[in-house]
């Protein structure tokens, strides 16, 4: 499959690395904080330019002593970012000027035989855009003037990107992803470890570290030709024990927006540990979104002595009541187990959620669940079902008309609805249900329809 050109960002921590990508695609993306070392993963995103579409990198700080031991790990994805890139964005500081760290990663880029293109971040105003001297010493040219806060020379940069690249090979368009996956789950559930294993390469940073991935990082790789996006997330703990001042405050949000763009989420449980309150909270999450979802047991290669499935199933199904409708799967996704069959179910289930029904259909099963047990108001007054029909997708969304909503019970609705999946095609994925008044009856439109 045919390839955009990828441009990275490198350089040493707090130059406005985030800053810079944000400002390229044109939304927020990376996690901006004045903390050295936030950024860790690679984050990437396609950017659009007079005609011409190329993937931006963001990377982390070189040169930064993380304080969780993982140097080399953000080093080594600096490294496969560097590798995979046709045009590197080096970034400096102007407000600071040059220091010893920049030339150190001068020196590193020297060695890598790439084409280099020096950014000199924080060039707020003429004075400080004045003061670009000292980086000629870095050995890549004139420095490119910008400043992230105030916009200052984006489109110069974005015009000096595209000149540098070669689009002879890239397609006119991008191949749309057969779907959007987000993994989400505590934190040490295994997330970028499945990652890794479906895009088959080191894709994000794997650590026992609690909290490691902090953004929210887009995979895309293919399958049977087909590509997909999947997300990974930042692992959810306690909010309790998040604080705004916490890296991880930020992080969370942007689990919850993973979330919401996702066709398909996998909410990953370890199967070594019990479910906790962190998991009840992230599957009500998930099913206020009404977002498809697969219950995605992970090490169950270290736990399937202690319990059969079924008996693992009915302990999970139990405490995470409000995903009723979501498929279970066991998979290790360090030794790749069950991973390709946990993805073809997604793939079931996204087109479940794109389904649209006759309205012929619907009524049905409208008619054969009022059969079977009709709704029962509180009050004497009579309830009565008139039709429903199909009014939207992705969920698939049906409104259920009848003489008054108020006399249908959050019960019944609950039982209506599960009795929908067993006979429509939405039998693994959320249904939105409506509830209107109409004045017209069910059967009148029956009659309608067949004259």
């Amino acid at each position: 499959m045919q390839s955009l050109p990828i441009v990275a960002i490198v350089g040493r921590p707090n130059v406005g690395k985030s800053s810079l990508f944000n400002m390229l695609a044109g939304r927020r993306i990376s996690i901006v904080d004045p903390t050295a070392g936030v950024t860790r993963d690679r984050i990437s995103t396609p950017v659009y330019h007079i005609g011409h579409t190329f993937e931006l990198t963001d990377t982390g700080g070189y040169g930064i002593v993380d304080k969780d031991n993982l140097t080399g790990d953000i080093e080594q994805q600096i490294q496969i970012a560097i590798d995979e890139a046709e045009l590197i964005l080096f970034v400096v500081d102007t407000q600071n000027g040059k220091v010893p760290l920049d030339q150190t990663v001068a020196e590193y880029l020297r060695g890598k035989n790439k084409r280099v293109m020096l950014v000199a971040n924080k060039a707020d105003g003429e004075k400080l855009a004045n003061q670009l001297g000292d980086f000629y010493s870095l050995g890549f040219g004139e420095p490119t003037p910008i400043s992230c806060t105030t916009r200052l020379g984006k489109d110069k940069l974005l015009d000096a990107i595209v000149d540098r690249l070669d689009f002879t090979h890239t397609p006119a368009t991008q191949t749309a992803p057969e779907m959007k996956i987000a993994v989400v789950g505590k934190r040490n559930a295994g997330k970028s470890t499945l990652i890794n294993t479906l895009a088959g390469v080191p894709r994000v940073i794997v650590s026992e570290v609690p909290g490691t991935t902090r953004d929210s990082v887009d995979v895309r790789f293919e399958q049977d030709g087909k590509p997909f996006l999947i997300i990974d997330t930042a692992g959810v703990r306690k909010k309790a024990m998040i604080t705004r001042d916490d890296l991880e405050f930020y992080a969370f949000h942007r689990a919850q927006r993973s979330i919401r763009r996702a066709d398909v989420v996998f909410m990953l449980i370890d199967a070594t540990m019990e479910v906790s309150d962190v998991d009840k909270k992230l599957a009500a999450y998930i099913a206020t979104e009404f977002r498809p979802c697969i219950i995605v047991i992970n090490k169950w290669d270290l736990a399937s002595g202690k319990a059969t499935t079924e008996q693992y199933g009915e302990y999970v199904g139990g405490l995470l009541h409000q995903l009723d409708y979501a498929p279970m799967t066991f998979i290790s996704a360090k030794e790749n187990t069950n991973l390709l069959e946990t993805l073809r179910l997604a793939q079931t289930m996204h087109l479940q959620n794109n389904t649209r029904l006759p309205t012929a259909q619907l009524n049905q099963a409208v008619e054969e669940i009022l059969e079977l047990r009709g709704p029962s108001s509180p009050t004497l007054q009579k309830v009565k079902v008139y039709y429903a029909t199909q009014i939207d997708i992705h969920p698939p969304t049906l409104v259920l008309f009848v003489n008054n909503p108020d006399l249908i019970t959050e019960e019944y609705r609950r039982f209506f609805i599960r009795q929908l999946r067993q006979r429509l095609p939405f039998a693994e994925v959320p249904i939105k249900l409506h509830v209107r008044s109409h004045h017209r009856s069910f059967e009148k439109d029956r009659e309608a329809e067949r004259k």
